[in-house]
């Protein structure tokens, strides 16, 4: 009779070296973490539900759809309480911004300017058609997949509300734009919001339609990165032909949209882009008194509307963040003062407590400092008492020091700069990111973490997509998530976790998550994919409705410790513990040599009352396999073991 060995590895999957090197260490997994040491499946998740509120403008009155998506490609989720004690939840896409208020959803995409009035420049298309063509000079629209969109909110027929030209009755409401030229673009109606195009055009080619009222909304972003090759680089119609592209037009790497978000107060102030755009304010308290109709406007025109002085506001933005506990408006990235052109570089700050004062006077802290290695800030972090600043190249720490000069810089390392704007998760006022050859931690200092996956992350990474990493954290389970789209893809498909208290890390191809918020006022984390489902993780033990198929694997580990003698297995006493589901199952593999052929017994389901499986295998070397694919499943390996012996090689 042979005698009992351990089955079950340490902690931490070890994918960096050959199965046989690793022995009896975890080499591979999916949908598994480690928890106090011990590897169990994950949480499963299901879809977060919401109502779509949306206005239509012609009969004044709210419709409701049910929704467990947004659209465009979600890679922010904030979540916010203003003082009354709401629960607010924001998706920022790269089509729209939507607000989520007890469980209804609201389309807030923020107005990109003031209301324009146009006055016939309404043109129909060709005869026996339905086209629409609008003309205006300075709208800016650019040509995007799905179209950007304007609010028609006044024309010049029946109450304001329709007019018809050529045989052609338009009304107001939202509309998607196709870019046509410079100065113009057709129009197609947005459900649900009252705009329609009815009928088709007599003569064709009629221009007309008196007055109407319209409001640019931000225009829709990239979901993609791409290599932009200077002259006419960039979106069809962004900038005129023959002119070249300023650095935060084009550069050599056109960004997919990712929004910057952080509260003031109880309202919140975001930014949409890389320097192609401004900073843009939402109101809570205006969003409750009129829901359906709010959107956010620029921060120019709010503080316009409350009769302030908006010029000073810095007309471009690269991200946006509030300093704490000082509470500067900071943009990392904007014009300098006295120009319109957008620096990758240049931190600009507004006085204390103040978003109108932006001009430094001896009367106020606000100021602006440009950083002198890098070539574009990435990112911004909130750490102990300081923002850390993240650059493609190295990072910066800014930290409030008062007057004269507000804030103090410093390069805390010269290497490390994030690999994407959403890389970087905070733990305790510890940073923890992702560069393109390594993950680090900052906590005082500047560390590379110990990583045991190296090679499968890096090594696996698609360089011109880099810019969607996004991380997040959950901290129920003291880990950080990143997922990131590897070599064969254009999308996120890969994700690995670190366990920061027990420095272990697990990897895996199953989830294909674009934005992360961890439990805060609400219970569960929240994510979004790149289907546009928003989603609440930890709930449950299913992939929405379907089974997870979740596993861990060994390296091939010897029957002795050189791996001199042949071995039979023929026993295996099982110790699972389970939350959920009785059921797990097991396969083995032997091989007589490292690159010999394998010998798969199994797989095996075992019950929760499975005292031992009886099987035969013979070989020098053992792999084994836990996983699980059934519903309702949830379950922790103890101390596996099996019987085996030395034995003959024949």
């Amino acid at each position: 009779m042979g005698s009992l060995v351990k089955l079950t590895a340490p902690a931490g999957i070890v994918s960096d070296i050959t199965d046989y090197q690793a022995q009896l260490r975890y080499t591979d997994a999916d949908l598994v973490r480690f928890s106090s040491g011990a590897p169990e499946k994950i949480g499963g998740w299901v879809y977060r539900d919401g109502v779509l509120v949306q206005y239509n403008y012609v009969t004044d009155v709210d419709t409701t759809t049910t929704i467990n998506t947004v659209p465009g490609i979600c890679r922010k989720i904030f979540q916010h309480k203003d003082l009354q004690g709401n629960k607010y939840l924001f998706y920022f896409t790269t089509t729209h911004v939507y607000v989520e208020l007890g469980g209804f959803r609201y389309d807030i995409t923020p107005f990109r300017t003031d209301p324009v009035v146009l006055t016939n420049k309404i043109t129909t298309g060709a005869a026996g058609s339905s086209t629409v063509i609008i003309t205006d000079s300075s709208n800016s629209i650019a040509q995007t997949d799905p179209q950007s969109r304007i609010l028609i909110t006044s024309l010049s027929g029946t109450d304001n509300e329709t007019v018809t030209l050529d045989g052609i009755t338009l009304t107001v409401g939202e509309y998607l734009c196709k870019y046509l030229s410079a100065s113009t673009y057709s129009l197609t109606a947005v459900s649900g919001t009252g705009a329609s195009i009815s009928g088709t055009a007599s003569s064709g080619s009629q221009t007309g339609g008196g007055a109407m009222t319209i409001r640019y909304i931000v225009s829709n972003g990239s979901e993609d990165g791409s290599t932009a090759f200077g002259w006419g680089s960039g979106l069809w119609g962004q900038l005129t032909w023959g002119t070249p592209r300023t650095s935060g037009i084009a550069g050599t790497q056109t960004s997919p949209r990712v929004w910057s978000v952080d509260a003031w107060g109880e309202d919140i102030v975001c930014a949409p882009a890389e320097g192609t755009d401004t900073a843009y304010y939402i109101d809570t308290s205006a969003f409750e008194d009129a829901k359906s109709t709010y959107r956010g406007t620029t921060l120019k025109k709010y503080l316009t509307d409350l009769s302030l002085d908006g010029t000073q506001v810095p007309v471009v933005c690269g991200k946006v963040m509030v300093s704490t506990p000082d509470r500067h408006l900071v943009f990392f990235g904007a014009n300098a003062f006295g120009t319109t052109n957008f620096d990758p570089m240049l931190v600009r700050f507004s006085n204390q407590e103040d978003l109108v004062n932006w001009t430094p006077a001896i009367e106020n802290s606000a100021g602006d400092q440009r950083l002198g290695t890098g070539t574009k800030i990435q990112t911004a972090s909130k750490g102990r008492g300081q923002l850390l600043i993240h650059t493609d190249v190295d990072v910066y720490s800014m930290q409030f020091v008062g007057p004269p000069f507000t804030f103090a810089f410093q390069q805390v390392s010269d290497t490390a700069g994030s690999i994407s704007e959403n890389c970087v998760s905070m733990v305790e006022g510890a940073a923890y990111w992702m560069t393109q050859n390594n993950f680090y931690v900052y906590d005082g200092s500047v560390q590379a973490l110990e990583c045991s996956v190296h090679e499968t992350v890096f090594d696996n990474l698609t360089n011109n997509q880099i810019e969607k990493v996004t991380s997040g954290t959950n901290t129920k389970f003291n880990e950080i998530w990143w997922f990131y789209p590897s070599a064969n893809s254009s999308t996120i498909d890969r994700y690995v976790i670190y366990n920061y208290l027990d420095r272990t890390w697990s990897i895996g191809s199953s989830l294909n998550r674009t934005a992360w918020n961890d439990y805060n006022i609400f219970q569960v984390p929240l994510a979004a994919d790149t289907d546009g489902y928003i989603y609440e993780q930890e709930s449950g033990f299913n992939n929405v409705n379907t089974a997870m198929t979740a596993f861990i694997e060994t390296g091939f580990f010897n029957g002795d410790e050189a791996g001199n003698n042949m071995f039979f297995m023929d026993k295996i006493i099982p110790d699972t513990k389970f939350e959920s589901g009785t059921d797990i199952k097991f396969q083995l593999k032997s091989k007589r040599y490292p690159n010999g052929t394998e010998t798969t017994k199994g797989p095996f389901t075992l019950t929760s009352s499975t005292n031992k499986l009886n099987l035969r295998a013979r070989g020098r070397s053992f792999q084994a396999k836990y996983f699980s694919d059934a519903k309702d499943t949830q379950w922790r390996l103890g101390t596996w073991r099996a019987q085996a012996q030395a034995d003959g090689s024949r």
